[in-house]
């Protein structure tokens, strides 16, 4: 019959199935070098009793919580799909993923929240880091912690540039030269480029490939437009588009949410989408707007948040680093999903 759950020991397992503590913590832990016969055994045995493992002792024997911290800032497009991909993963390699909200974007008020957050985290003896920074020009001192005590960080989606960290994001460069090839093999000319400027990597290396592609396909860029969020642009869009009206056939949108405000302004404009201008953003989104069918690339985020807890469980894997390792940097290629406002090619 099997025991009431919590009540076995791995001491009992063992005298049952004939074998040391020591092989049944190897293949309780997943950690098993035995022949795949006393495996099955252990298992066998281990289910039957009704083995639960005790986190607690398990982590004062190891040194490990067993727990990973994903850090996101709130209203962040990709989150949730990050966060389903790391926690897929992480399940299945029997870790808790604690889960913890940065309200706000951008900006130094977001930064500092972030730092509260992590600075509680680590009293909570958390293995490791999934994050997604608030401001690419972090200072390494918010994080010095981290380093101090060896605790492994993976960087999602927008890297730094004021320190070296593990990084899991997109091809953010090759996605903005992508968006100039397909506007270019649609027989665009001239093109607006609306961006956040170089706050945050994903836009900054956007616009730097988006401006490369223009080159290399005899493109002229019109005007750059730099709205100061990634929400709540309408009127500086609708002014800038106003000025430029007849002298740009393409727009491209660092992300959707950009080039989705740039579709209104062209409807309002009497501009045809995509006969007259052709828009492409980043992301492919589900923004729920059932006006817009919108062009744009797919950043496989969940393939991303995934690639992300692998990464982070090699570093905890590993244990505590004599000298910090050479940082890592995992990109997917982003792909173009055709939707009505400007054809694939």
């Amino acid at each position: 019959m099997r025991k009431a759950s919590g009540s076995v020991s791995m001491k009992q397992i063992a005298e049952e199935g004939g074998v040391s503590m020591m092989t049944v913590s190897r293949v309780l832990r997943n950690e098993s070098n035995v022949s795949p016969k006393t495996e099955t055994k252990i298992r066998a045995i281990a289910d039957r009793l009704g083995y639960k493992p005790n986190r607690l002792v398990r982590g004062m024997q190891s040194g490990r919580s067993g727990i990973v911290s994903v850090v996101m800032p709130a209203g962040h497009a990709i989150a949730p799909s990050i966060l389903e991909g790391a926690y897929a993963y992480l399940h299945e390699k029997d870790m808790i993923m604690a889960v913890d909200i940065v309200h706000g974007n951008m900006g130094e008020r977001a930064l500092a929240e972030q730092s509260k957050v992590i600075n509680r985290l680590l009293e909570s003896r958390v293995d490791g880091f999934i994050l997604l920074p608030v401001n690419e020009a972090v200072s390494p001192l918010y994080f010095k912690e981290v380093f101090d005590r060896k605790i492994p960080l993976v960087l999602v989606d927008r890297n730094t540039t004021h320190f070296e960290a593990d990084f899991v994001g997109t091809d953010d460069y090759a996605g903005g030269y992508d968006a100039a090839h397909v506007l270019a093999g649609n027989g665009c000319k001239r093109a607006v480029l609306i961006s956040t400027g170089d706050f945050v990597s994903t836009s900054r290396l956007r616009a730097e490939g988006f401006k490369a592609g223009l080159k290399a396909f005899k493109m002229k860029m019109v005007a750059e437009v730099v709205a100061p969020n990634f929400t709540h642009n309408a009127d500086l869009i609708d002014h800038e588009l106003s000025k430029h009206k007849g002298q740009f056939d393409a727009v491209f949108g660092i992300a959707d949410r950009l080039a989705i405000s740039a579709w209104h302004s062209c409807q309002r404009l009497k501009l045809n989408i995509p006969q007259q201008v052709k828009v492409i953003g980043f992301g492919a989104l589900n923004l729920r707007d059932p006006r817009v069918a919108l062009s744009s690339f797919d950043q496989e985020p969940y393939q991303v948040g995934q690639n992300a807890a692998k990464l982070l469980v090699e570093r905890i894997t590993k244990g505590p680093w004599k000298r910090k390792p050479k940082a890592k940097s995992i990109l997917t290629v982003p792909k173009f999903v055709e939707g009505t406002s400007c054809p694939a090619l």
